[in-house]
């Protein structure tokens, strides 16, 4: 079984009781130290709120990372139904592993609605076929095995002081179901890469960096398709008292702009 069929089992989570599910992690949500990947305890607590919605596609979600997850170990989400709205409900997820809280998530949902659009233009990039795959470059022999395909528009983090910026192409290594709930899970999942890595690239000569996800927020502008390469563009406006903070940017290769990311992290050099 690939990486990314792993994953896909993964975000299909087991309920135990009414708003209760069980998820956990495997290949493709393992961290250092045997720690969890942030982006599939988000996504997984967004598969558990959604499982309790329906019809009404995400809209935003406010989540805090509150202590490290263990990759070997059941995580729990428990759902909470704060609001059931004519056009707007609202789902509060808590992440638990051993009678510890690891993760809080609150998400909303919206009826799906026509209204005004305006946004910022797509940047400007080569196109994903023509660019390196970034876990490739990072000497990673099973890259063409991983969960997802990221492929650079900027060079790699290194140990030179670079903006901090970066741009990367990034798409599924294998086909996802016609399901759109399930797309954004993965979007979700995708979203938690580089960005502490972009607040870090100014101070690259300082070591590596030894960072953890403070709080994670998504904007969802439209639905969207992971069924072709999104870019996911990022830029560090300001760091301080040991915080980073990262913004980021989601479109389609049409130029529309699908999700609007920002999250803080932890820096420290390693």
């Amino acid at each position: 079984m690939s990486r990314f069929d792993r994953l896909l089992r993964r975000l299909t989570l087991t309920g135990t009781d009414r708003d209760i599910y069980v998820g956990g992690a495997g290949e493709g949500g393992i961290g250092g130290e045997f720690r969890l990947f942030g982006g599939l305890v988000a996504a997984q607590a967004v598969v558990a709120a959604q499982n309790t919605v329906e019809e009404f596609p995400l809209h935003s979600l406010h989540a805090y990372f509150l202590r490290p997850g263990r990759a070997l170990a059941d995580i729990e989400y428990r759902v909470t139904r704060s609001k059931e709205g004519r056009n707007f409900q609202v789902r509060e997820v808590d992440a638990w592993q051993h009678d510890e809280r690891i993760f809080q998530l609150q998400a909303s949902f919206q009826r799906r609605e026509d209204g005004v659009e305006h946004q910022d233009p797509m940047p400007d990039v080569a196109a994903p076929e023509s660019l390196p795959n970034r876990d490739q470059l990072r000497g990673r022999s099973n890259w063409a095995d991983m969960p997802l395909d990221v492929r650079m528009a900027t060079p790699i983090t290194a140990n030179v002081p670079l903006p901090p910026e970066q741009h990367l192409w990034v798409k599924p290594n294998g086909a996802l179901p016609p399901d759109p709930a399930l797309h954004t899970a993965f979007v979700v999942y995708a979203s938690d890469r580089t960005l502490l890595d972009t607040a870090w690239r100014p101070h690259a000569n300082r070591g590596q960096l030894t960072g953890a996800s403070l709080d994670h927020a998504m904007w969802f502008h439209r639905e969207p398709s992971f069924d072709d390469w999104l870019l996911y563009t990022m830029r560090s406006p300001a760091a301080a008292g040991g915080r980073g903070l990262a913004i980021g940017a989601i479109y389609d290769r049409e130029g529309r702009r699908l999700v609007t990311v920002a999250q803080e992290g932890a820096l420290r050099p390693g």
